[in-house]
């Protein structure tokens, strides 16, 4: 797939989606092109997980914050920025809805609404060559993309508002040690790692990737109860899959499982 501000590569059940060029494009720009690639993903049976990688580049993506000023400066409305909003809104949504696992893996400055972005996926892998830096609230305005409610349940209240009143950036190990990212890999093994973490993936039925994501994003929501109840529709589902059937005959017969047959079919 080829689109203006990143490429999308799909390879043995891997859909890469990589850098989002070399300087920061508006996020007006590229908000189309994500949903559109997104969309396409998840509906393409051949692709089980999506990577978004920085490529070893900066992962950023501006909100138009000299444009914004000019309107603000003219007495106009945030017509303009409330668009960007929407398409963060858009992106954001499809990213959690999604049925397959979304891995961000990065190693260069993730910065500003790419920060926002990374937050966003269900995985986030960071060489420890990584820093992350939130957008400069000096300009008057805060952190969106979800993170005034993904970022207090990973790392607390207070160190949120740390963070977002400091505009420091934050180291990759420091980023691990506080929650904020799922690993650091050292900079001499990281494609690798990632390639095997995201091969491991391939390796797993749809069914139990896509229950557990859903369980897991609704476990705050419910009690005990009513995730066993949860647990137990989800397993039962699983059970009556296609993808089950394959990935128990493999372990059986102690070898890996393979899924590609199943692009041509249903569960």
């Amino acid at each position: 797939m080829n689109y203006e501000y990143f490429d999308c590569d799909i390879d043995d059940g891997v859909a890469t989606i990589s850098s989002l060029g070399p300087s920061a494009p508006q996020l007006q720009d590229i908000g189309d092109e994500l949903v559109d690639v997104l969309l396409r993903l998840q509906e393409d049976r051949a692709v089980r997980v999506i990577l978004l990688s920085d490529a070893g580049g900066a992962f950023d993506a501006t909100m138009g914050l000299q444009s914004a000023a000019e309107d603000r400066t003219r007495g106009e409305g945030m017509e303009n920025m409330a668009a960007g909003l929407d398409t963060v809104r858009r992106v954001v949504t499809l990213m959690q809805e999604l049925g397959k696992p979304v891995v961000a893996a990065v190693s260069g400055d993730v910065r500003d609404a790419g920060f926002g972005l990374v937050m966003a996926a269900d995985i986030c892998m960071a060489c420890a060559t990584a820093t992350f830096t939130l957008q400069d609230m000096r300009h008057g305005l805060l952190p969106d993309w979800g993170m005034t409610y993904t970022l207090p349940r990973l790392i607390g209240p207070k160190r949120t508002l740390e963070l977002f009143w400091s505009g420091r950036s934050v180291p990759a190990e420091e980023a691990a040690r506080m929650g904020l990212i799922d690993r650091v890999v050292q900079s001499d093994v990281w494609d690798e790692e990632v390639e095997r973490f995201t091969r491991h993936l391939t390796t797993i039925p749809q069914p139990a990737l896509q229950l557990s994501k859903m369980a897991v994003q609704q476990s705050s929501q419910f009690d005990m109860t009513t995730m066993l109840s949860l647990e137990f529709e989800s397993q039962q589902q699983c059970w009556d899959s296609r993808e089950t059937d394959t990935g128990m005959a493999a372990m059986l017969a102690g070898r890996e499982p393979d899924f590609r047959f199943e692009e041509a079919g249903d569960d």
